[in-house]
């Protein structure tokens, strides 16, 4: 649009100003008054230029009026104290289990359900952080909207007289201010625009809820979404970005039924990241746990033609290349110039804007037409690409080949691993995990993670994991099996590694505990046996544990039988010692026919001969033990089948 389409009466200029613009404006209108010749130009409104050198260009500059809402002066709303101005007293803090409902102050208001929304108002309480005084006077209402927990703003439309319900197959428009603030959950660290930087790239689905035919007594009984209690339904809602600017939208609905009660928040499908997020100072890089908070005033609910809007949409992100947006002008409505954070975009005079594809960056963008001769805009947010911030959690960080490391991503919602680097050529893109260390070395570990605006950010934390050679021990007894009458053994430590430090757990056998690598020691005279442990230990921590046992027996006394028979009756099949300690003895097994040729020969005592390939007959055996001291055993046997 050229600057002579721009009407310079101010014409419904609702776009809120800060102090600072308007103290400027100040400063240039005095000195406009002691040097008049100085303000020769005059600010163009849609140019990108301040003409009038007073700091302040295009809509940002009071000269450059423009609206957000055309309509008859003073029309009424469906919703009583529709901008919270009439009141009965004034809110002095947050609501709490000790405080009273705040929201009552409002004249017709009250706590719309067991969540409890807030009431702002400049003659009580404004909290820092927050873009008050509001829009449209000097109260305001704020609630919260994630999953699990849903804050209304809700009024009755019937009562009290005069009843004004919603009419079905009537069409409706519900305009309102909204803004949104960062803070933590006991409303105690909030910031200022600009001063932190906070991942919230989803947008709300705002959204209005009717109950027909009735006036539901308020608060009602729920913390969660209204849409899931029996006689509400949504009727509508409009998708907003949370942004700290004060941002005009507008949901038009028809209703199918008549409608007497309403309530205004979060739509049932509000996304998890609502629920909060690591928000970061980018200057300090202090963090919190913050959650949006959103501010509405000015709700404007009429019949849609009582209204006119131009609303606009963002849509995309700017690191995904997609981002766009669009605007919705009136019938009638020309001379399209599209804004962001107030200053004109040259040669941007489409219906829509292909915001990626230029360029541009994160802000406010707005669009405004010329509607009867009156400027019209319409605005919504776009966050700037918001860069995660990963926050991985690497469990151990420090140990002994083979090292097991439980890797995860502590981020939370929204923020997704895009891929680990692990250091030795592995990598993985699963958020919680593990991975075992074979080698001994430091590792560098990389992260990448992605947010839902499909930002990208990575972290490399060097020498992240330190592995340590690992190290294996042995022990050695001798001798071992040890006859009881000499039970004297030594006891010897090994292994591989850099082993600093031995540790010999003895059981009963004195002295029971040792730090020497080798021990002489007199086990006790009774057979059985005694089990011994070694810890051995390096010097970096890494340690190894192996276990042996220790025999004490008693030189073993072997019988044989005189007969058996090998007919796999299951009984006597196999010509064995009667009575021996077969763990323990050990020898060789002759057998010769009445020649006095050896037919079998075995190692095996335990397994004897099976005598199948014989025939019945007496033979003749010799056992010859290993075992010092036990004598050598011949005699007959008789073999019968």
């Amino acid at each position: 649009m050229n600057d002579s389409s721009w009407p310079r009466k101010a014409i419904l200029n609702d776009r809120p100003y800060s102090r600072m613009q308007r103290l400027k404006k100040l400063s240039t209108l005095l000195l406009a008054i002691a040097l008049p010749s100085l303000l020769a130009a005059q600010e163009i409104c849609n140019n990108g230029i301040d003409d009038d050198n007073d700091g302040l260009i295009d809509l940002n500059d009071p000269d450059c009026p423009c609206s957000t809402l055309i309509a008859p002066e003073n029309l009424p709303s469906y919703i009583r104290n529709h901008s919270f101005e009439e009141r009965l007293c004034c809110p002095y803090s947050f609501v709490s289990i000790i405080s009273p409902p705040w929201l009552d102050c409002a004249t017709g208001w009250h706590q719309a359900t067991n969540a409890t929304s807030d009431y702002f108002n400049m003659c009580g309480y404004a909290p820092v952080g927050f873009n008050l005084p509001p829009p449209d006077g000097d109260g305001a209402v704020g609630f919260f909207a994630f999953p699990g927990y849903f804050e209304y703003v809700g009024t009755c439309l019937t009562y009290p007289a005069p009843a004004n319900p919603l009419l079905a197959g009537t069409t409706y428009t519900l305009s309102l201010w909204i803004s949104t603030a960062i803070v933590n959950d006991y409303h105690t660290q909030t910031r200022a625009q600009g001063e932190y930087t906070a991942p919230f790239t989803d947008a709300l689905p705002l959204a209005i809820f009717g109950y027909a035919n009735a006036c539901v007594p308020f608060p009602i009984s729920t913390i969660d979404c209204i849409g899931y209690l029996p006689g509400w339904s949504e009727l509508g809602r409009v998708e907003v970005q949370p942004a700290w600017d004060w941002t005009r939208v507008s949901i038009t609905f028809t209703p199918t039924q008549d409608i007497h009660s309403i309530l205004i928040g979060g739509a049932c499908d509000t996304p998890a990241s609502m629920g909060g997020g690591t928000v970061t100072n980018p200057n300090t890089g202090e963090t919190y746990l913050g959650t949006p908070y959103f501010v509405v005033d000015d709700l404007l609910l009429t019949i849609a033609q009582d209204q006119v809007l131009q609303p606009v949409a963002t849509s995309g992100s700017l690191c995904a290349a997609d981002a766009l947006a669009v605007g919705t002008p009136p019938p009638g409505a020309h001379n399209y110039q599209w804004y962001v954070d107030g200053v004109a975009i040259p040669g941007q005079t489409g219906q829509n804007l292909n915001i990626s594809a230029n360029n541009f960056g994160g802000g406010v963008y707005a669009m405004a037409s010329t509607f009867n001769g009156q400027c019209l805009m319409g605005s919504a947010y776009l966050p700037p690409p918001l860069l995660p911030v990963p926050f991985p959690s690497i469990e151990p960080a420090e140990g002994c080949a083979p090292l097991t490391v439980q890797f995860a991503d502590t981020a939370g919602a929204g923020i997704l691993p895009l891929l680990w680097e692990l250091g030795n050529g592995i990598s993985s893109t699963d958020s919680a995990f593990s991975h075992i260390y074979t080698q001994p070395g430091t590792y560098d570990v990389a992260l990448t993670v992605r947010n839902s605006a499909g930002c990208t950010a990575d972290t490399l934390m060097v020498d992240a994991i330190i592995v340590h050679p690992g190290i294996s021990g042995s022990i050695t007894a001798s001798p071992n099996p040890v006859n009881a009458d000499d039970p004297q053994v030594t006891l010897s430590g090994s292994g591989s590694g850099n082993i600093a430090s031995w540790w010999w757990d003895l059981g009963d056998v004195p002295p029971h505990t040792s730090s020497s690598q080798a021990l002489d020691l007199t086990f006790p005279s009774d057979t059985g046996d005694y089990p011994v442990m070694l810890v051995v230990t390096s010097a970096n921590g890494c340690t190894d544990t192996v276990r042996s046992v220790v025999t004490v027996i008693k030189p073993g006394i072997i019988e044989m039988p005189n007969v058996f028979s090998p007919n796999s009756d299951g009984y006597n099949d196999n010509f064995t010692p009667l009575d021996i300690q077969h763990q323990y003895v050990t020898g060789m097994l002759q057998i010769f026919n009445r020649w006095g040729q050896a037919i079998f020969t075995t190692r095996n005592l335990t397994q004897g001969w099976n005598g199948k390939d014989a025939p019945d007959g007496t033979y003749f055996y010799v056992v010859t033990p290993d075992q010092p001291g036990t004598e050598k055993l011949s005699g007959y046997v008789t073999l019968v089948r």
